[in-house]
């Protein structure tokens, strides 16, 4: 079965940030780890896995931090899984059926079906996650989200249950 490294989901909470900051002015690293509840160092990779992909930029200084590097209608949710993810092939085969099963000759054919199956699933998946955008999640009905101003929002108990 398949299963997303939890970076995913926080990736795109990050970017949905980073899309609605206000003036599209840096979010430091320490604003992002503390919303999302992650340690620092733990946020950081996941920054660096979309900055090296080249959808976030990374400012150094005082008044540095992160911010898109590409508009939101431009980011598909493909992007933000391969950034994640990586582009290798989730289906890797190990041979297992070869070893334990006895006609090796009828194995390879139907590992060739099973596999033709996967591979298929595999490109309707990652097709699908190319047509939604980054810029679908900031669209309320016929309205786009509101920017904020995130170093300014304060985090109560309240919120975190929600």
């Amino acid at each position: 079965m398949m299963k997303m490294k939890s970076g995913v989901e926080q990736a795109i909470c990050i970017l949905i940030m980073l899309a609605t900051q206000i003036d599209r002015r840096p979010i430091k690293s320490a604003i992002l780890s503390r919303r999302l509840s992650v340690s620092d160092s733990y946020l950081k990779k996941v920054m660096r896995s979309l900055v090296v992909s080249g959808l976030v930029d990374s400012e150094s200084g005082k008044d540095g931090g992160f911010r898109l590097n590409r508009m939101p209608e431009e980011i598909t949710m493909l992007h933000i899984y391969e950034a994640i993810e990586g582009t290798h092939s989730f289906v890797r085969p190990t041979n297992l059926a070869e070893k334990v099963f006895l006609r090796a000759d009828k194995i390879k054919n139907k590992k060739k079906e099973v596999l033709s199956v996967f591979f298929d699933a595999e490109q309707q998946f990652k097709g699908r996650l190319q047509q939604y955008t980054l810029g679908s999640l900031l669209v309320e009905g016929s309205e786009r989200i509101g920017a904020a101003d995130w170093e300014s929002i304060v985090l109560t108990s309240e919120n975190k249950k929600s």
